[in-house]
């Protein structure tokens, strides 16, 4: 049986200990379902996990990042009890993301699937986006994954094109989308 989720409390949260519990199921339920585009940090100890959200803040302020990565603000879907999924929205694009990877990157927990979450996590982070001034994000996906396809089209995503990107040495076909935001601003 899948665990109660609070759909009257659902929003975005910064990454806290708050959920740290949560996260950490999370992480190793990904790792069951073989989900491949989420990095698993090491949160094992409270240590390892303030050094993650430290780095997540410090992505976020655009300090020490590692070479080829941009400021990006990460958000955890949460319901006041459970980690449902994690966004991340980056500032802006180098030529790499706007191939693979794009401003806005999600991810909801296997134990979650299925419930319309993908669909409500991709719309709010497209609400922070326009906050953000990005007028016209970018959203890929594998053209495999059908699932995210279909969550960024209902959330107005317009196909630009396909493109070939090699993930660990593997080739893998890459649907890019754009979704215009400048009605909002």
């Amino acid at each position: 049986m899948k665990p109660e989720i609070d759909f009257d409390n659902i929003h975005l949260a910064v990454p806290s200990m708050a959920y740290m519990d949560s996260y950490r199921a999370a992480c190793i339920v990904y790792g069951t379902h073989g989900v491949e585009d989420f990095a698993y940090p090491d949160v094992a100890t409270k240590r390892r996990a303030t050094a993650y959200l430290k780095k997540i803040e410090k992505f976020r302020r655009g300090i020490n990042l590692p070479v080829g990565y941009v400021p990006s603000s990460g958000f955890w879907l949460v319901d006041g009890q459970h980690y449902l999924g994690s966004g991340d929205i980056r500032h802006y694009l180098t030529d790499n993301l706007r191939q693979f990877g794009g401003n806005i990157g999600y991810s909801i927990n296997p134990t979650f699937w299925r419930r319309g979450l993908g669909t409500l996590i991709l719309s709010m982070l497209l609400d922070e986006a326009r906050h953000l001034r990005i007028a016209k994000p970018i959203v890929t996906c594998f053209d495999t994954n059908t699932a995210s396809a279909k969550i960024i089209e209902k959330n107005g995503g317009v196909l630009l094109h396909k493109i070939n990107n090699t993930l660990r040495g593997t080739d893998r076909l890459t649907r890019v989308y754009e979704i215009d935001l400048t009605r909002g601003f």
